[in-house]
């Protein structure tokens, strides 16, 4: 058998045909395949990439939110703490206001019905004692009182301020009646004439006009009158002063 050139040319023309054809045909678009596949692929990694940092981003940011929601749950959390305390301080001060404020209504009440009370007893105290001192001086009242009680008035007859001296001689003049002196017991020669003298000395002329009476009333001791003016030192008017010390009830 005969190597045919022209056969084995034919055959490499083919070979390098078909060589040609394949690249052309075959090869090029695989490769333009695989490299779109490449790219599709790298697109993909890309992509996975960008939604990988995307996701830690997100979660970067949720952590962070988190953070800002427990420190901001914190935050009114002391707030809410704060203002429940405060309030609970405002409302115990209030309430220990009020039971101080009802303490001091309570200690006022009971000052109040003690001093009361004590009034009551200093009211029924000096009624009891009037009316003992009322039966113990009638027991005792008799002229030799009214006598000593005579020589007691003609001493503040002496005694009388400038005012009252005044005020007396003014009564005297204007008077329309003479000057009553009104006695538990009667006045003797000498009583009268002390007591005129003394009224003389008192108005620093002669001694006035003077009518007598007796009050049994009186106990004892005299009471001088004229007009509006009055004087006395006698027992009755002594325990009437000493009853206007109880004070009235109410």
């Amino acid at each position: 058998m005969e190597f045919d050139w022209l056969t084995f040319g034919f055959e490499i023309v083919n070979f390098l045909v078909l060589v040609w054809l394949l690249h052309r045909l075959l090869y090029r678009p695989v490769l333009a395949m695989i490299q779109r596949r490449r790219d599709e692929i790298a697109a993909q990694a890309r992509a996975a990439e960008a939604r990988q940092a995307e996701a830690e981003q997100c979660k970067a940011e949720y952590d962070r939110r988190l953070e800002d929601w427990a420190g901001e749950r914190a935050k009114r959390r002391r707030e809410l703490d704060e203002e429940l305390e405060a309030e609970r301080q405002r409302r115990l001060q209030a309430l220990e206001a009020e039971l101080a404020e009802r303490r001091q209504r309570e200690e006022a009440l009971a000052s109040r019905q003690a001093g009361q009370a004590r009034e009551s007893a200093e009211r029924t105290a000096l009624a009891l004692a009037g009316r003992f001192a009322a039966r113990l001086l009638a027991a005792a009242a008799g002229p030799d009182v009214q006598a000593r009680l005579l020589r007691l008035l003609v001493a503040e007859l002496g005694a009388l301020s400038a005012e009252r001296r005044a005020a007396l001689r003014a009564a005297l003049a204007s008077a329309a009646a003479p000057l009553e002196v009104t006695g538990a017991y009667p006045l003797d020669d000498a009583q009268r004439a002390e007591l005129a003298q003394a009224l003389a000395a008192l108005t620093g002329g002669s001694a006035p006009a003077m009518v007598f009476s007796e009050d049994p009333a009186l106990l004892a001791g005299v009471r001088l009158t004229v007009g509006a003016w009055q004087l006395g030192a006698n027992l009755q008017d002594e325990l009437q002063a000493f009853a206007e010390l109880v004070p009235a009830d109410g």
